[in-house]
């Protein structure tokens, strides 16, 4: 399968012996796929928006060293990545502070070709990776353009993967509400964190039947508190609800890295035609080895016998 990861690449700072790193978690989570996907069959691709400057080009190397096809990167002269600062509180808990919001990614769809428009419409993309915070950044008229190109890529038997990723530095909750049931009636996979859903709809009433009447065929609910994070399984196939499956991470409160690699396991095995147990066996196993790296992305090496 070969499938397009689309969303925002960040600038990390924080107070790391490396202090300056590259993420964004769509990214991080394109990159543990595409490890993955070497014995799997599976080709990834990523979609953004960066500057010409040295920070962007490292990225773009990086990137490339790991096997992600960047032919629908655009670099734009005038514009930049965005910077996010992390910071850890006194109980472990992380913090994320941004800067620029007129960032590169927010112009994706605003100058010369459209290299997505051309990927999804006349290639052979099978699958489209995105993020709600992808979704967030652009301009409301860029967000009508994406989904028109996804009813495109569904009338094609294309999939697409969706999570609620909610930054509040991006948009309001009205705006997210809105946009989320658009979008969300197109999701195959949908990766739903209950965290951002109570900062979107303030209540978790009506959860599992918001998705449901959304349309969305598969969803994973997944939840953080302090100790351990909470995953359940939904599969949903034809509005009928066939199987709950729950397991517990022993990760850090608000770990967006072991998030990343529990997305990316999951996608891995599903993608591969693996059981929604087998799934979740893979998810786990990752998740589980990034908990234990100092690192945003772990050495390959230290995933070698689940690639």
């Amino acid at each position: 399968m070969k499938i397009v990861f689309f969303g925002e690449a960040l600038v990390e700072l924080n107070h790391s012996p490396r202090y300056q790193t590259y993420g964004g978690n769509v990214v991080n989570r394109a990159l543990y796929l595409a490890r993955l996907g070497e014995s799997r069959n599976i080709s990834v691709s990523y979609a953004t928006c960066i500057g010409i400057e040295k920070i962007s080009m490292q990225m773009l190397q990086c990137w490339q060293r790991e096997n992600i096809d960047t032919s629908l990167v655009k670099c734009l002269a005038t514009k930049f990545p965005n910077l996010c600062f992390i910071e850890t509180d006194n109980s472990g808990q992380y913090h994320y502070h941004y800067w620029n919001k007129d960032n590169a990614m927010r112009y994706y769809f605003s100058y010369g070709s459209t290299l997505l428009n051309h990927a999804l419409i006349e290639s052979d993309y099978e699958a489209i990776y995105i993020s709600g915070s992808s979704l967030a950044v652009l301009t409301d008229d860029d967000k009508a353009l994406l989904l028109s190109l996804l009813e495109i890529h569904k009338r094609k038997g294309g999939k697409v993967y969706l999570d609620n990723s909610f930054r509040a530095d991006l948009w309001s909750t009205k705006q997210a509400q809105y946009w989320y049931e658009k979008i969300f009636a197109y999701a195959d996979i949908a990766f739903v964190d209950l965290n951002d859903e109570m900062k979107i709809w303030g209540s978790p009433r009506y959860l599992t039947q918001r998705y449901v009447k959304w349309g969305c065929r598969e969803i994973v609910f997944k939840q953080s508190n302090r100790t351990e994070c909470t995953v359940c399984s939904l599969v949903i196939r034809s509005d009928a609800l066939l199987r709950v499956a729950t397991i517990k991470l022993a990760v850090q409160y608000g770990d967006q890295i072991a998030d990343n690699a529990f997305v990316a396991g999951y996608l891995a095995a599903r993608i591969d035609q693996q059981t929604i147990s087998q799934s979740l066996l893979l998810a786990q196993k990752l998740s589980h080895r990034v908990t234990t790296c100092s690192d945003a992305i772990i050495p390959s090496d230290s995933m070698r016998d689940i690639m």
